[in-house]
């Protein structure tokens, strides 16, 4: 593990130099990352100009569910950018090259093209969540300490966790990233509401199946001293890290069936 973690830093390490030979193009980059996704928030000013409050949440506690979605989906999004690279390593067959090299392929994937320019998000997300945190009156005790930091972990690795499954799916098609983009920036933009003013079925999906709420709404909810309407107990929040990791667990599952599937383009 330790080792994995060594070479994957020293991938990241190397793309960064890359991308840092040409540090106009990347300023632009990411500050263009950072104007598209800040244009994100402005639907909910929008809103909350014809409204006072939504489901019971205030226009400030929203945008605060909304700088925490994003701030998850930045990290998430930038260290398994190099997923992106697998419907044309599998296609081409370039995964074999991967494959016999005595490292772990999946490290070697996700650090081989990290797409700093994603720090656009992040600060982005961090910004909507600290200034929303300066609107809200929080009393920050050790346990909502705990949350905040735990939810905000606990997002970045299920946002990865997605990312990989997307990945995944490519060793049984390879055109399968649209439909994953309605997982990973549709729960974005579906976390950064209350899930409650969401249909039953749709609540069940974002919950159950990919559970962007455990990370997002309910520890908010608790932190930002709501009620949940839905019945969940309170404990539901404090299960984020577990959840997250046993999606994480899946997800490598998975992965782990589609390399042994695996069988080169056969070119």
């Amino acid at each position: 593990m330790v080792q994995a973690l060594r070479i994957y830093c020293a991938l990241v390490g190397a793309s960064f130099r890359s991308q840092m030979s040409y540090r106009r193009s990347f300023v632009l980059e990411a500050f263009s990352k950072l104007l598209i996704t800040g244009l994100e928030v402005v639907p909910i000013f929008i809103v909350f100009s014809h409204i006072e409050t939504l489901a019971g949440w205030t226009q400030w506690e929203v945008i605060y569910l909304y700088g925490l979605a994003s701030f998850g989906m930045a990290i998430g999004e930038t260290i398994t950018s190099g997923m992106k690279d697998m419907p044309a390593l599998v296609r081409d067959g370039e995964l074999d090259r991967v494959l016999i090299r005595p490292v772990n392929s999946l490290v070697q994937i996700l650090g081989r093209t990290t797409r700093l320019h994603h720090l656009g998000r992040l600060a982005q997300g961090a910004a909507a969540y600290f200034i929303a945190i300066s609107f809200l009156n929080v009393d920050w005790t050790a346990a909502h300490l705990f949350l905040a930091v735990s939810s905000l972990l606990a997002g970045a690795v299920l946002y990865a966790s997605l990312f990989i499954a997307s990945g995944a799916t490519c060793f049984w098609t390879t055109e399968s990233g649209e439909t994953f983009n309605a997982f990973t920036y549709g729960g974005v933009d579906m976390t950064q509401y209350p899930i409650t003013v969401y249909r039953p079925w749709l609540r069940f999906v974002f919950v159950f199946i990919v559970p962007v709420g455990f990370v997002s709404y309910f520890p908010s909810a608790v932190i930002l001293g709501k009620h949940d309407p839905l019945g969940f107990p309170v404990f539901s929040a404090y299960l984020a890290p577990v959840i997250a990791a046993l999606f994480l667990s899946g997800v490598l599952c998975v992965w782990k069936l589609g390399m042994r599937r695996y069988e080169s383009t056969g070119s």
